[in-house]
């Protein structure tokens, strides 16, 4: 799991560099006007008010460092940061902060590990909430929260069956929901992973497959989930989905539901 987080570790680096890698949410243009209509959906049902305290998590790059930062934000104005150190070490340090006027203010100024007083200079919401901020000197992307019912928000793993079946190939689809895969190992609720392999026909040999991981957020509504990759799949970035016979099994709209659901393993 370590592994595909150095990956979209890379994309953050990347990012500081043009600008963010997040974007608002959506698909790619072979499915444009669905995904218009689906993040109307998705902002009617999760309206986003700013200048409030948030609960969310952050996975953050910064410009003049290789690690990953984690930040996890909580609702009552306090944060906590999560860094694994070039020598395997797992390090934290805590702070406070205030979102007014349009800004988030970061403050730890006295801890010995990043010192901080740091402004946000943007701000981009996602599924209601903040998804998205910058500061002169680091990008993050959030990777979970805390908005969806403790009670139903564990871990499940689930894999589906083979679609867009052709004679050139083949894909297969699996995800995670609340995964535990920052320093210190705890679940980042309201997280979701996707993997997206395409292998090619007819010999079907899978090291061939050309695979495609990224991390999101979902929330969840009874057994309708909807789920916002920001622009990290060629595909659906954007997907609405529900569970099944007691979340033994899902479903994803965006991806050939009728070829069977995807089951709990």
């Amino acid at each position: 799991m370590r592994l595909r987080l150095f990956a979209f570790a890379g994309l953050l680096a990347a990012a500081l560099g043009v600008g963010g890698c997040g974007g608002g949410g959506g698909d790619a243009g072979v499915a444009g006007g669905n995904a218009q209509a689906l993040q109307a959906e998705i902002n009617q049902l999760f309206p986003f008010t700013p200048n409030q305290p948030f609960d969310v998590t952050f996975i953050c790059g910064r410009s003049n460092s290789q690690l990953t930062y984690y930040f996890d934000f909580d609702s009552n104005q306090t944060f906590n940061v999560y860094i694994t150190l070039d020598t395997g070490q797992d390090v934290s340090f805590s702070g406070t902060y205030t979102y007014a006027n349009g800004a988030i203010r970061m403050l730890s100024p006295n801890n010995p590990i990043l010192p901080l007083d740091e402004t946000s200079t943007q701000i981009v919401a996602h599924m209601g909430m903040v998804g998205e901020f910058t500061t002169p000197a680091m990008y993050c992307a959030a990777q979970g929260h805390g908005y969806n019912a403790p009670a139903a928000d564990t871990f499940k793993s689930y894999g589906c069956p083979a679609i867009n079946v052709g004679p050139a190939s083949y894909e297969e689809n699996a995800f995670e929901f609340v995964h535990s895969a920052i320093p210190f190992s705890f679940p980042v609720r309201g997280s979701i992973f996707r993997q997206r392999d395409v292998t090619p026909t007819p010999f079907g040999v899978p090291d061939q497959a050309i695979i495609t991981r990224g991390y999101g957020i979902y929330r969840r509504v009874g057994d309708t989930f909807y789920a916002d990759f920001g622009n990290q799949f060629g595909d659906h970035n954007l997907l609405k989905g529900s569970f099944a016979n007691g979340d033994m099994q899902v479903s994803v709209q965006q991806l050939s539901p009728g070829s069977g659901a995807c089951n709990r393993r």
